[in-house]
């Protein structure tokens, strides 16, 4: 089953108190915050104003540029280990004014566009336990980790500080493989049990920590962050075309030379199967979506200088023949058109 449509990649942002956050708690001063930022290309995010926003894509490049600046694989955890309250603005306030854990988390999930419209929080109750689940719509498999380790970390902090509690899961699942080290997790999780190659990345905690009463909560206080929240209006999906996400994915595949049916897939998290027989009930296959992709992003090739060579693999052509019979084929459909 494909997911639900997603905005179109360069359409999901976050709140500059995200990528802010990220650097000033990566970074060991100023100075190395300034540089991870404009690494990423956010130079301006220690300025902007706490409502300006940011791409997700430049967050993901910022989460890069940590890792390569300190080799850390743990990144996410310790700059979720340096949360404070009030570093995610008008997000935290909206889980800290509620009467409960539970009610906290319901009014989270339903205001992450707040920080990111790239993510999402979820939770899931089953038997005696609760699942709070964290994924994104569009992300970098190689940095899946990292991200969900901060978010979760975040989590956990946002819920002790709100219980004014030591509040520990009871269980860590993670879909990425298990590190050598585990003191960071010890660090910012507690005893939680730790599961590595699990199917999705979450945290577990007993259901009756729904019920814990949150000694931050302030109605009236509540009543005026949850107005302010509202008049944030999550981003609307545009259409998806045939099938939501694959113009985004085979985009993200051109630079690598050999955009690819499985490769879609993979990014989608269906199977290859799944998406053929997508493409099939659509009326169209997936040379033709790769063919209508490249025809769109050639056309900004053309002023820019570049040689046949480079423009041809900006496309995902392994030579400049296949970019010129391509264009001839382009050609030919606009006359036939006429």
């Amino acid at each position: 089953m494909l997911p639900a449509p997603v905005p179109a990649a360069a359409s999901l942002t976050e709140s500059v108190m995200v990528p802010r956050f990220i650097a000033t708690a990566s970074a060991r001063g100023p100075r190395e915050a300034e540089a991870l930022l404009r690494a990423a290309g956010l130079p301006t995010v220690l300025r902007d104003p706490e409502t300006a926003r940011s791409p997700s894509a430049a967050t993901y490049r910022l989460w890069g540029a940590v890792l390569a600046a300190h080799g850390r694989p743990d990144a996410g955890l310790l700059a979720a280990a340096d949360y404070r309250p009030g570093r995610l603005d008008l997000f935290d306030y909206l889980l800290s004014t509620a009467p409960t854990v539970g009610e906290g988390l319901a009014r989270a999930a339903a205001g992450i566009h707040l920080v990111s419209s790239n993510s999402a929080l979820s939770t899931t109750v089953r038997g005696d336990e609760v699942e709070i689940g964290y994924g994104v719509l569009c992300g970098d498999e190689e940095l899946r980790g990292v991200v969900a380790e901060f978010a979760l970390g975040v989590v956990t902090a946002q819920l002790r500080w709100a219980t004014g509690t030591a509040l520990s899961p009871l269980r860590v699942s993670l879909t990425h493989r298990a590190p050598r080290r585990a003191g960071a997790y010890r660090r910012v999780f507690g005893p939680a049990g730790l599961e590595f190659g699990a199917a999705a990345d979450s945290i577990t905690l007993r259901r009756a920590d729904l019920e814990r009463p949150l000694v931050t909560a302030d109605p009236a206080l509540a009543a005026i962050i949850r107005r302010a929240a509202e008049a944030v209006r999550p981003p609307r999906p545009p259409d998806g075309g045939p099938v939501p996400g694959l113009r985004e994915v085979i985009i993200a595949q051109l630079p690598g030379g050999r955009p690819s049916l499985a490769e879609a897939a993979r990014r989608l998290a269906v199977s290859t199967r799944t998406l053929q027989r997508r493409l099939t009930e659509a009326g169209t296959t997936w040379r033709a979506e790769l063919d209508a992709v490249r025809r769109e992003q050639s056309a900004g090739l053309w002023p820019d200088g570049s040689c046949a060579q480079t423009r041809a693999a900006r496309l995902g052509f392994a030579e400049s023949r296949s970019l010129r019979r391509a264009m001839n084929r382009w050609d030919a459909r606009d006359r036939d058109a006429v």
